[in-house]
C-alpha cells in the first residue's frame, strides 16, 4: 500500500501523465477516471482522447496542447470536452 506522499509523488510525475494520456488513447479499452472537481466533490467519468470513440462533430478543429497540470478529455456520458488535474486523480479503471 502506497503512503500518500508516494502516492501524490507518482500522479504528479511526468511519467504517470504520459501513462494516463496512453490509456485514455487506447481504442480497446473503456477509461474511468475518477478525481477530485475543483470543488472538492468526487467524480467518475467514462472518458477518451480516441478520436475513433468521439463522435465526429465533435473533433477538436485545431490542435491543442495540455498543460502539464491537466488533461483534456472527451465526456463519453455528457458528450463534450472536460478537463481535469492529473493531481487529483484517485484511480483509473478500463474495461477492456
Amino acid at each position: 500500500m502506497m503512503t500518500e506522499t508516494e502516492r501524490n509523488e507518482l500522479v504528479n510525475s511526468p511519467e504517470f501523465r504520459e501513462w494516463l494520456i496512453g490509456i485514455l488513447a487506447d481504442d480497446n479499452k473503456s477509461t474511468i477516471i475518477t478525481f477530485v472537481k475543483k470543488d472538492g466533490t468526487l467524480r467518475k467519468m467514462s472518458c477518451t482522447r480516441n478520436p475513433s470513440k468521439i463522435p465526429v462533430e465533435h473533433h477538436p478543429k485545431t490542435e491543442t496542447t495540455d498543460p502539464s497540470t491537466s488533461i483534456r478529455v472527451f465526456d463519453l456520458e455528457k458528450n463534450e470536452w472536460r478537463s481535469f488535474l492529473v493531481a487529483n486523480v484517485k484511480s483509473v479503471d478500463y474495461e477492456f
